[in-house]
């Protein structure tokens, strides 16, 4: 049964009932990511409220290259339209353009509400994981020399080109590689850009958001370099590293698991192919 939704935006001071709201969410579905809200904030992030202001769930979009929403409902109102009224609202203020969701691949039920909606398959993208000691980085040769980026434009601009052709695309942005707590690394042969690693700290682990060789300098050791020198630096934290790998990518699952990578979760990413504002998203059936 459909119940009555109040939606507003989200405000810094709703931040501790945004939190808890995660909270309970995450606590009885634990194929839900755990997500931060300071993140939620920083998108354009609504409430659904009900009877006595009651915070029912929340709903954000994001734009980092691609526009990418997310909702969550608190488990007490699941099933009563809540999801769908924070999701088509979201849909409605996005440009009318691809707009992406994503949830683990092996949750059924959200898989089932955005196909509902519209959404197509794009992939299923495999998130692998490295922890180990500096002893435990594997060798590479050192055909590349390796530095830190200094011109964000240039360096996005490389990370563009080198990973045009291929999947899943970077999850960091141009602003990101202007940050001074975002590690890139730039792999330079005979004068040219030969490659990319952008990485984000996520938790206790580097995570590599953006990491592409160029076609030209494939297949000699290029990547490896960069990633064993990122393993290296984790290692000397104490952090993990993480790479995010297509599930049809066999080869690179290979290559990734010789270095010592372990799949611990698999991400299943949906598009939708964009709409005018009259184009109805359709269904109330809430997750």
């Amino acid at each position: 049964m459909l119940r009555p939704v109040r939606l507003l935006p989200a405000q810094p001071e709703h931040a501790p009932a945004i939190d808890a709201m995660l909270t309970a969410a995450a606590a009885r579905d634990r194929l839900l990511v755990p997500v931060a809200t300071q993140q939620v904030l920083e998108g354009d992030a609504w409430l659904a409220l009900g009877d006595g202001d009651d915070l029912l769930g929340v709903g954000w979009r994001h734009d980092r290259g691609a526009v990418a929403v997310d909702v969550r409902v608190h488990p007490v109102h699941r099933r009563h339209g809540v999801g769908s009224a924070l999701l088509e609202h979201l849909m409605a203020r996005a440009r009318p353009a691809p707009i992406f969701a994503s949830c683990d691949a092996g949750h059924d039920r959200a898989q089932r509400f955005v196909r509902r909606r519209g959404f197509e398959l794009v992939g299923v993208v495999f998130f692998q994981r490295w922890d180990g000691e500096r002893a435990d980085v594997p060798r590479a040769f050192q055909h590349a020399t390796l530095r830190p980026g200094e011109a964000p434009d240039a360096d996005w601009a490389h990370l563009q080109a080198a990973s045009a052709d291929a999947w899943p695309p970077p999850t960091v942005t141009a602003a990101d590689l202007a940050r001074a707590d975002v590690r890139t690394r730039i792999a330079w042969v005979e004068g040219e850009r030969a490659g990319i690693v952008v990485a984000t700290r996520e938790g206790d682990a580097w995570v590599a958001g953006g990491f592409a060789v160029a076609p030209a300098w494939r297949n000699r050791g290029v990547g490896r370099q960069l990633v064993c020198d990122l393993m290296g630096d984790a290692a000397a934290e104490g952090l993990g590293v993480v790479l995010r790998v297509h599930h049809e990518a066999e080869h690179i699952q290979a290559w990734t698991q010789s270095l010592g990578f372990w799949t611990y979760r698999s991400w299943a990413y949906w598009r939708h192919p964009g709409r005018g504002p009259a184009d109805p998203v359709g269904g109330h059936s809430a997750p």
